[in-house]
């Protein structure tokens, strides 16, 4: 992340300079790049973690050593009275203190033949995939609903939900439950825009493909030569990568930016055209 006169002239006329941000699974990955992104914008950054706690703090040093804002919060989003307590903390931390974004990141993955998954794993993807956007998102809309929009905006909040495509097609096998929850993120995303929308508050998802990792690479590179060869999308030197962290990190400060303000109740799909083939 640089963080520089240019990329803070961008936030301004993004519409997100001076804004803040609660960014779920906020330590890694993902959610690292994210926080990453929109704090090169001039968003104050909320790094929400469960239990990447040393992660979360080095994630927020490293952006306030280069000159933006950044504070991490302990959560379990399944938790109610832990996802109200956060978003108290934020409210009363400084350079918070209102929530424009949020971005519902944390989510788990497992795979198993369904004959032999638990009753409790499938329980448990729902509670942190499902459970945990909407708890996160009922809590940023109350604060949301009761703010002036900030900077200009034309709305009074935003909340951007991670998706997949696995919530368009069945996966890569053995991840139903997965796959389940993640068309229910798609399907709230769309409904809450609608609730949401009169309150001026916009919602919209991102599906990312698979999202290259050195985790990946270590335990499934089968797996991602096998979606790397289906990509249709090609570089100029005929290269076929696999999504990055990176690009979903765009598509979500698009989302977040007042470019996107005639945009709500929409999945943007990041895949590299995966879906295509």
């Amino acid at each position: 992340m640089k963080i520089t006169a240019e990329s803070l002239q961008a936030g301004n006329w993004l519409g997100l300079n001076g804004k803040t941000a609660v960014i779920t699974g906020g330590a890694v990955n993902i959610g690292r790049a994210v926080c990453l992104k929109l704090a090169s914008l001039g968003v104050s950054a909320a790094i929400v973690y469960n239990s990447s706690s040393q992660a979360a703090e080095k994630l927020a040093e490293e952006i306030r050593s280069a000159g933006g804002k950044a504070s991490a919060f302990q959560a379990d989003v399944s938790s109610e009275k832990q996802v109200e307590e956060l978003f108290e903390a934020v409210m009363d931390a400084p350079d918070f203190g209102r929530v424009d974004i949020m971005v519902n990141n944390s989510g788990i993955f497992s795979m198993s033949d369904q004959v032999d998954l638990p009753a409790a794993e499938w329980q448990k993807l729902f509670n942190i995939n499902a459970m945990g956007t909407f708890l996160c998102s009922r809590e940023a809309a109350k604060i949301m609903k009761l703010q002036k929009p900030a900077g200009g905006s034309p709305f009074r909040g935003v909340i951007v939900n991670i998706a997949s495509i696995n919530a368009f097609h069945p996966g890569f096998g053995r991840t139903v439950h997965y796959d389940a929850t993640k068309g229910a993120v798609n399907a709230f995303s769309k409904s809450l825009a609608a609730e949401l929308g009169p309150s001026g508050i916009r919602v919209n998802a991102v599906a990312p493909g698979l999202v290259d990792s050195y985790d990946l690479r270590k335990n499934a590179a089968g797996l991602a030569d096998m979606v790397s060869a289906r990509n249709p999308y090609a570089d100029a030197d005929g290269n076929r990568p696999l999504v990055s962290a990176e690009n979903v990190a765009d598509a979500i400060a698009f989302l977040a930016s007042d470019m996107a303000s005639a945009v709500t109740g929409e999945t943007l799909v990041v895949d590299r055209g995966y879906l295509l083939s």
